[in-house]
């Protein structure tokens, strides 16, 4: 078994539960760290776009397991050290009992939608989460136009547009009023920040989609930001085109249910 570790930047509490981990696992399984790890482990590390493992441990929040997606390749554990962490499977205190689990192979791989991502026919980074089309300025709304399969569905003046998958629904989309959508769901959620007219609405258009979203007008200069992560600036006359990937996000769950993961993560806390 390969294992990688991959922890939140500079740290230290997060390598501390590394090496918890690290002196429970089976000796003759293979360790690798990113350079964050590394840093506090020993060892030499590994930049994270060249790591590849059987399970790849991420110690941190959401952004890491997203950064982790976005660059390793591997199913992703993640251990929340604070906040929400949506995407992490298990908290602080069953570290201990889950590397058990790890151990004797009581766990399974869930696979997730990722949304690939292209501006003007130039492929980028595959998201998890959502690709957001924002304007660069503070209070400068844009004008974006929007078409699904090439058909026309709406102009809209606002500070931008987030395109979701299923997974990201209940991230960012969800802030900006976009509906929550089960991970078995097959679609992607567009929806808008602060819109010029309240009577524009969310949608969900199918999976299997291309949503295309141009930049109308003149002075129109945006940015393109994916899962967070990346950032890209775009102007005037481009176009943004988002369908679903053909790679998956994969992470490791010691959970029975979808469901579990939804109560615990969303409804609990919406209730709470």
């Amino acid at each position: 078994m390969k294992v990688a570790f991959v922890i939140r930047k500079d740290c230290k509490r997060c390598a501390t539960i590394a090496k918890s981990i690290i002196e429970l696992i089976p000796p003759d399984w293979e360790k690798i760290y990113d350079t964050e790890a590394a840093k506090f482990l020993g060892g030499v590390g590994k930049d994270i776009t060249e790591i590849s493992a059987d399970i790849i441990i991420a110690i941190g929040g959401d952004g890491t397991v997203l950064r982790i997606l976005q660059n390793a390749k591997g199913p992703v554990l993640g251990i929340n050290m604070g906040g929400l962490g949506f995407l992490t499977e298990i908290e602080i205190d069953e570290v201990g009992s889950s590397t058990y689990k790890l151990i004797r192979g009581e766990y399974k791989i869930n696979e997730a939608m990722k949304l690939k991502v292209y501006i003007n026919g130039r492929r980028l980074e595959d998201c998890t989460n959502e690709a957001v089309v924002h304007t660069d300025r503070i209070a400068r709304i844009r004008q974006f136009k929007i078409y699904v399969d090439g058909h026309f569905l709406t102009t809209i003046k606002s500070d931008g547009v987030i395109v979701a998958t299923p997974t990201g629904s209940s991230s960012y989309s969800s802030s900006a009023g976009g509906p929550l959508l089960l991970p078995t769901v097959r679609g992607m959620v567009i929806s808008y920040l602060a819109p010029y007219s309240s009577r524009i609405k969310p949608v969900v258009v199918p999976s299997e989609s291309t949503v295309e979203i141009k930049i109308a007008g003149n002075d129109q200069d945006s940015l393109l930001i994916l899962d967070g992560q990346k950032e890209y600036k775009i102007k005037s006359g481009d176009t943004v085109s988002i369908s679903m990937s053909e790679e998956k996000a994969r992470f490791v769950s010691f959970r029975e249910s979808i469901y579990d993961r939804l109560r615990d993560k969303v409804i609990k806390h919406v209730v709470n």
